[in-house]
């Protein structure tokens, strides 16, 4: 009975740890990309910026979400999955389609913004940036 009971405490102990471990190096700041397929923004930069968001995030510290405005069946969709991270896309000042808006996973308070028709390195400094707002 005592060896039942010493398993499954550390058993219960392991998954605390790693639940904690897991907690700790979660995104720490979600990124949500308006994008829409009738924006000359998006068609235009769209691949690159991606590109260059997934180099700048290595760490896998933000967590990059699209939110699909082309049309009420995909700004629906989108706003489930950005409900489901507690982000609320309603703001008027959040409607710019091809642009990036970076909010504090913890906090959702937007940290900064970005277009995707900026270059690389523009990119790159505003992914930092958010990734220091939130240190």
């Amino acid at each position: 009975m005592n060896t039942r009971k010493l398993i499954f405490t550390s058993l219960a102990l392991v998954l605390l740890v790693s639940i904690s471990v897991m907690a700790q190096t979660g995104p720490k700041v979600i990124a949500v990309i308006n994008k829409a397929e009738w924006c000359p923004v998006c068609q235009q930069n769209g691949e690159r910026a991606m590109a260059a968001f997934m180099e700048n995030n290595k760490d896998m510290a933000i967590q990059f979400v699209a939110n699909d405005v082309t049309n009420d069946e995909t700004k629906a969709k989108s706003a489930v999955e950005l409900k489901k991270l507690g982000i609320d896309m309603t703001n008027e000042a959040y409607k710019g389609t091809g642009v990036a808006y970076f909010f504090n996973a913890d906090t959702k308070v937007l940290i900064n913004q970005i277009s995707v028709a900026r270059t690389n390195d523009e990119i790159a400094l505003a992914c930092d940036a958010a990734k220091k707002a939130v240190k």
